[in-house]
């Protein structure tokens, strides 16, 4: 694009040295990389805005619907603006046109069905319960491709057959009651398994079933069970991790929907008269950038420390001298071939939403407001834990948005928004400020992962167990008069036939837009 403003060569070098050298670093430690523990949400106290911030990161999550995608593809962010009218405004990794109306649509459709619910229709269990069948139908043929991966899981290498006998071996009160309750997982997986290859009503009942008996049995005496059997393995493909990572993940849809009822209820103008919008994905820069292709001269180049490189002189040997080395390792990144980055979906989002409010500013209009504004801040979700260096710039934009915490995962294909002819210098000065800012922090982490020889990395970098911003000891959570993990039980009695899909609904009028809805439920 003739009418970008490009990163001085000076500056586009310091940024992505130690980006593409911590990177290289994290494939040489691999053997280091382990599953943090899982951020589990504490019980009491949760402030509406918690609440907030979670229903905007669902909303994400059950629009990320692929996994293991070039580049991240389907990552989804999520804002709610309000400029009288509320809008959702969304963006993903790599969408293409087609694909994020395809998105818009099933947002849409789910919104409307909850923003056509009565007040009353809130203390009536019966309808939940219908309302909730409806959207669980949706949104498990939305993510089928995800889901059959995490029940292929279970069944891979018999992981939960292998959970089952191990728990009941130990011939303790826990671990008999952990092996019973996997147990009754079991026959639930076969089926769903099973049901892969069918059409989406046959599969989708399947795994609904599933979900239930996963929501009826995933207590905390199950996680915390789990959680200590995955506690110190080195190997990250220990069926405890397999197992425990694929539960927290199907349970997380489970809950996605109780949040999207409990924030119909607590925000319900969020849900009348809304917009859905998405802004394009960008593409893919195919200039990779002139670095120094090895890791001392990248090291040399990050400032007198000499403590640094005098800790990789000890280990070079260790790190270079292998299949896969650390200079290998460096080359291989900056191959145009796979160097290819792209804006996250994150920060996309934010550009978009900034470049709307100056805009309005310039023309003297109403200035565009993120949703409760006053009371939540603004906030930017996504349907996974930031990236580092996502998190890096949000921390150092002037803008104080804020985004998900961050997962500190490394992805090398990234850059920052472009920088127009028309926005002027000052917009110049403060995309290289950031950057600058950016370049002192990576380069810090680099030097600590040198020092201390590893770079801890998650292997999954979604949660490992689903967040519950109001995780208590008892299993309700009520909107309303109505108990929504009640919801879930009342399911059986409703049939998900394809008439009450909600992807099959042909209001198309009225796009929806979710706003700040609380996650008044999700469980842990």
């Amino acid at each position: 694009m003739t009418d970008v403003m490009p990163l001085p060569a000076s500056l586009r070098k310091r940024f992505y040295e130690p980006v593409i050298l911590l990177d290289s670093l994290r494939a040489v430690y691999r053997k280091d990389n382990k599953l943090t523990e899982p951020d589990l949400e504490a019980a009491a106290g949760k402030s509406p805005q918690q609440m907030y911030y979670c229903f905007v990161n669902k909303l994400g999550q059950i629009c990320d619907n692929q996994r293991g995608q070039h580049l991240g593809k389907t990552v989804t962010s999520f804002a709610l603006l309000d400029s009288g009218n509320i809008e959702y405004r969304f963006a993903s990794n790599l969408r293409d046109r087609d694909e994020l109306n395809e998105v818009k649509q099933y947002v849409t459709e789910i919104l409307n069905v909850l923003g056509d619910l009565a007040d009353d229709d809130m203390d009536d269990k019966t309808r939940m319960a219908s309302v909730f069948s409806r959207i669980l139908h949706t949104v498990i043929a939305f993510n089928r491709s995800k889901m059959q991966h995490y029940i292929e899981t279970l069944c891979e290498n018999d992981n939960l057959r292998f959970c089952i006998g191990r728990s009941s071996e130990e011939a303790t009160s826990k671990g008999e009651s952990v092996s019973q309750a996997l147990q009754s997982l079991q026959p639930h997986v076969d089926a769903a398994r099973e049901a892969a290859s069918d059409d989406d009503d046959t599969f989708v009942d399947s795994v609904r079933q599933l979900l239930e008996e996963i929501d009826k049995h995933h207590e905390p005496l199950l996680e915390d069970y789990m959680k200590q059997k995955t506690l110190g393995l080195g190997n990250t493909d220990s069926p405890w991790c397999e197992v425990r990572h694929a539960l927290g993940r199907l349970l997380s849809y489970f809950i996605a929907i109780k949040v999207l009822i409990s924030a119909r209820k607590l925000w319900p103008r969020i849900f009348v008269n809304v917009d859905v919008n998405w802004i394009p994905s960008t593409e893919p820069s195919p200039d990779p950038p002139d670095i120094r292709r090895n890791a001392r001269g990248i090291i040399q180049r990050m400032g007198r420390n000499k403590s640094t490189l005098d800790a990789y002189q000890q280990h070079a040997e260790s790190l270079q001298n292998r299949p896969g080395g650390l200079d290998s390792q460096i080359k291989q990144r900056v191959h145009p071939l796979n160097f290819r980055p792209i804006v996250h979906a994150e920060v996309n989002l934010l550009d978009s939403i900034l470049r709307d409010q100056a805009q309005a500013e310039y023309e003297g209009d109403d200035l565009l407001r993120f949703f409760n504004e006053a009371e939540f801040g603004r906030y930017v979700g996504s349907s996974k834990p930031t990236c580092l260096l996502c998190h890096l710039y949000f921390a150092a934009h002037h803008s104080g948005v804020q985004c998900r915490p961050t997962h500190k995962n490394l992805y090398y294909n990234w850059r920052a928004p472009d920088i127009l002819n028309g926005d002027g210098q000052e917009a110049v000065e403060e995309r290289n400020a950031i950057l600058e800012q950016m370049v002192k922090d990576i380069r810090e982490e680099t030097k600590r992962a040198i020092k201390e020889r590893s770079y801890s990395r998650r292997k999954h970098d979604s949660r490992d167990t689903p967040s519950n911003p109001l995780w208590s000891t008892t299993r309700a959570s009520l909107v309303g008069g109505v108990d929504i993990d009640d919801l879930g039980s009342q399911l059986g009695q409703i049939n998900l036939d394809k008439a009450s899909s909600v992807g099959n609904r042909t209001e198309s009028s009225r796009d929806t837009t979710s706003e700040d809805a609380g996650a008044r439920l999700e469980r842990a």
